[in-house]
């Protein structure tokens, strides 16, 4: 009970650094100016005043919540809107703060009326390395009713205004790289003739370059922290990663796209790499085809494995099944001329084994398990792709297992702050320290990213999870908005599939807390998501943004019930697992 009520004060510490005082006051967080230019008629209030205080707006009342804070929506009318925000103190000392938010429409867009190129948006962005048979699209928008075309004179098309929200001018194409495309000087221009005969050019803001005759290069990667994405763009959180790669992998280098090498893993898919994460310093040779005739399946005392020997360390993809649980893996550059071993030798958890080719160089392993996915790893030793299959633990208990909790942000990274002035890395902190207390009175070893206010990587975390390889892995963050009034609520995040019943199990004992329901949400691109060694949940407990979700998480009782939801919740998804 010491260690609790110690663990207690410590939270309390960290989450109320900046409670307001008594004395009537108004702070606000938006808008974060007196005078404010917008172009959207909808508009937030919202800040702190005194624990206690009333507050109204233009004479309205508004809600004020326990810890002072408060939030409202305001629909303005086209021009000057002004709001007298006053608090009022238990002695009727009163403060007042005037904002002023000046709303104009953002024009309606309109035809280009003088004869001119307004803009080129050329796709795939970005300065680009192309390669024979590569396909660019265009759009540009300029004067109506000419002709716009753009390489080797090809005509681009004009859009009906019907397809172009009513605006007329929007110009379309496409183009196949061919080899009659020299692209010497860097851009692509743009050309605009009109029936009288004016001519317009504008040239694109990118460069290109057609790697016409150049003998492809290759590299290797660096390292097992190496990632693949699908494309070059992405969220907050970066592109669709499509995976993680053991070192020494080799990859053909087809194109250059920003700060992405564009490697091609099989025939018909292509993939990017960040520049630095492929060493080019390597011999050039040609990728070979690997021509699989062996695979090898069993079981040790710890986990079941299937391996395949290659001509070198070709590219690989992974995905899973639930209900009955099954790993897919397709390795790129291979195949099977012949019938494959699958006689499965002590193996506890591999059912069956079977094999496709789902593409001419593409050898997919269909791996069929006797439970859902426990968790996996893929990696070389040689040239001998293996997979490693985690067995679910013979003794299916908390006082089993490792546990890893992951507390998120610390340092110089702090995360999201509430109208409070909480802050969320001291937060997922406070809250992960009573978690590890809780999980440990159950019998789990925990293992913790950070106990203090420090910064690390996310890459270092996602490193040594990999390495020391738990049972579990819990990452513990807050959500926010920037709408502090309509989001809210309690969410869990996941991106491999086998991960859904983990999550959805802690989310069903979340919302017991009375919190609203933000989903349990698939396909996220958190970097804690997406290793496949074990199952892993990212817990966005609540809307700090929002000043009843930030309330909530501010009382020391609700803070012990949202750790007693998430433990249920790891116990469910066992009793599931057992079941």
């Amino acid at each position: 009970m010491k260690h609790l009520a110690q663990l207690l004060l410590l939270f309390t510490i960290l989450s109320f650094p900046l409670l307001a005082h008594s004395q009537a006051s108004v702070r606000l967080t938006i808008p974060s100016r007196d005078q404010n230019n917008v172009s959207s008629s909808k508009q937030f209030i919202a800040g702190r005043t005194c624990i206690g205080c009333k507050v109204t707006i233009n004479n309205d009342s508004v809600y004020v919540y326990p810890t002072g804070t408060f939030a409202v929506k305001k629909e303005l009318p086209q021009g000057k809107n002004t709001f007298v925000v006053t608090a009022q103190d238990s002695t009727g000392e009163r403060y007042t703060k005037t904002i002023t938010y000046y709303y104009t429409p953002a024009p309606a867009p309109r035809a280009t009326t003088t004869f001119k190129i307004d803009f080129i948006e050329i796709r795939p962005s970005g300065n680009l390395e192309l390669l024979e048979g590569d396909t660019l699209k265009i759009k540009t928008k300029a004067f109506p009713g000419a002709t716009a075309s753009w390489f080797n004179g090809e005509t681009l098309t004009e859009l009906p205004a019907s397809q172009s929200g009513g605006v007329p001018g929007y110009y379309v194409g496409t183009h196949i790289i061919g080899p009659e495309d020299s692209l010497l000087n860097g851009k692509i221009t743009v050309t605009l003739r009109s029936r009288n005969g004016e001519t317009a050019y504008l040239a694109s803001p990118n460069k290109y370059r057609f790697l016409r005759n150049e003998k492809l290069t290759t590299g290797r990667t660096i390292d097992n922290m190496t990632y693949i994405t699908s494309t070059t763009e992405g969220d907050r959180l970066g592109p669709n990663k499509l995976g993680y790669l053991d070192k020494n992998v080799l990859l053909q280098i087809v194109g250059k796209q920003g700060e992405y090498y564009k490697v091609r893993l099989s025939s018909k898919q292509n993939a990017f790499i960040p520049i630095p994460y492929l060493d080019t310093e390597i011999p050039q040779e040609g990728v070979p085809v690997s021509i699989i005739s062996d695979a090898k399946i069993w079981g040790d005392d710890k986990y079941d494995y299937i391996s395949v020997e290659l001509s070198d360390r070709m590219p690989y993809i992974s995905t899973q099944l639930n209900d009955p649980g099954k790993i897919i893996v397709d390795v790129h550059g291979a195949y099977a001329e012949q019938r494959i071993n699958n006689a499965l030798q002590n193996t506890q958890e591999i059912a069956q084994i079977a094999w496709g080719q789902p593409a001419p160089d593409v050898f997919r392993m269909m791996i069929s398990l006797k439970h859902n996915v426990w968790g996996y790893k893929i990696y070389y030793e040689g040239n001998r792709l293996t997979v490693r299959v985690k067995r679910i633990p013979k003794n299916l208990a908390l006082s089993n297992m490792t546990i890893a909790v992951d507390p998120g942000h610390g340092g110089s990274n702090p995360g999201a702050t509430g109208l409070t002035g909480a802050i969320e890395k001291n937060l997922t902190l406070g809250l992960s320290l009573l978690l590890k207390n809780a999980l440990e009175k159950e019998g789990a070893k925990v293992l913790i990213t950070r106990t203090s206010d420090q910064f690390v990587n996310n890459e270092e975390r996602l490193s040594f999870y990999r390495q020391v390889d738990p049972d579990l892995l819990m990452s513990v963050h807050f959500n926010s908005s920037s709408n502090p009034v309509d989001v809210f609520g309690t969410a869990t995040y996941y991106r491999q599939p086998f991960c859904e019943p983990f999550c959805a199990a802690i989310h069903k004992r979340l919302l017991e807390t009375g919190l609203s329901d933000f989903g349990n949400n698939g396909g996220f691109n958190f970097i804690l998501n997406n290793p496949t060694e074990f199952p892993d949940a990212l817990i966005e407990t609540l809307f700090l943004s929002n000043p009843g979700d930030e309330a909530a998480i501010l009382d020391p009782e609700f803070q012990q019930l949202l750790v007693q939801k998430i433990v249920q919740g790891v116990k469910d998804y066992i009793q599931s697992v057992k079941r």
